[in-house]
This record gives structure tokens, C-alpha cells and sequence, in this order.
């Protein structure tokens, strides 16, 4: 995303940043829910979803 935020504005790199992690949750949680739930991914991403959110 790094490469891309030269040319996104603010507000497109937060919807690009939220839609990754709603995607990613359920895939993650498919492929490896032991390691996703105790290693801290989830709530990881959740946090990256409540950042993402603020006004």
C-alpha cells in the first residue's frame, strides 16, 4: 500500500486498508484459526478496522 498512497488520497487508502482486513479475516481464520485467534492476528485486524473507521 506503501507505493500506492502517493497518488490516493487519505480517505482512499483508509477504505482500501478496511476492505484488505474485512477480506482477510475469513480467509485467515479459514486457513489457520488456532494461530489466528491465539497468535493476536484477529484482533490485530480488528483494531486496524476500528483505526481505519475514526473521522
Amino acid at each position: 500500500m506503501q507505493e500506492a498512497a502517493h497518488w490516493l488520497t487519505p480517505q482512499q487508502v483508509r477504505l482500501l486498508a478496511a476492505a484488505a482486513t474485512v477480506s482477510g479475516i475469513p480467509r485467515l481464520l479459514a486457513s489457520d484459526p488456532g494461530t489466528a485467534i491465539e497468535g493476536g492476528q484477529v484482533p490485530r485486524m480488528c483494531a486496524i478496522l476500528d483505526h481505519t473507521t475514526r473521522p
